[in-house]
């Protein structure tokens, strides 16, 4: 009896013997490093991943009861996903690193599950374009890892508050040395 592809089941057992089984959706798996969509929960590209800032929505998809794994491209330098590892090991996923000639398209890092997820959400939004509509100051956007006074610091908790962890609040120190505020360029830290 012969199958589709006019080869009995003798030769399909043999050649995927030889050569693996038939792979279903093989391009879909090779834009999501290896994972099929509907298990992606979130992904960065490459700009994104690279960016000073971390994006803390990568943080919830880990959070997520249905995250299996963290997912990252083996050609990404370790200084850019040192903090999402950390993030993922404080969670008790598991991560690895994949290369592949194959892998097509600019996703850099994916959270997935074991299998098809309920809640997917995709790429998470440019950071400075979700900030913008937030109605964040550029200053503040533009200058993730910085001191922020007392009155930046209270425009982030108010506007972004999962952007906490991109900055650093203003204390006695900064006040005694005079080191100014990147949101506004003052010495405001009352």
């Amino acid at each position: 009896m012969k199958n589709n592809n006019g080869e009995s089941k003798l030769e399909k057992t043999a050649r995927e013997g030889a050569f693996g089984s038939t792979e279903f959706k093989k391009g879909e798996k090779n834009r999501f490093l290896g994972e099929y969509e509907e298990r992606v929960i979130a992904y960065l590209t490459e700009k994104q991943i690279k960016e000073t800032a971390l994006y803390p929505e990568i943080k919830d998809a880990l959070n997520n009861k249905e995250a299996n794994k963290l997912i990252i491209r083996g050609d990404i330098d370790r200084k850019y996903i040192s903090d999402y590892i950390k993030w993922a090991r404080d969670k008790g996923v598991r991560f690895n690193r994949k290369n592949s000639p194959e892998f097509r398209g600019n996703v850099a890092l994916a959270v997935a599950g074991k299998d098809a997820v309920s809640q997917q959400f995709g790429q998470i939004p440019e950071r400075e374009e979700k900030l913008q509509k937030k109605g964040l100051s550029d200053n503040i956007i533009e200058n993730a890892g910085s001191l922020l006074c007392s009155s930046c610091w209270k425009e982030l908790m108010e506007k972004a508050p999962e952007e906490k962890i991109n900055y650093r609040k203003a204390g006695i120190f900064d006040k005694l040395t005079g080191t100014a505020c990147i949101g506004c360029k003052k010495n405001n830290y009352d």
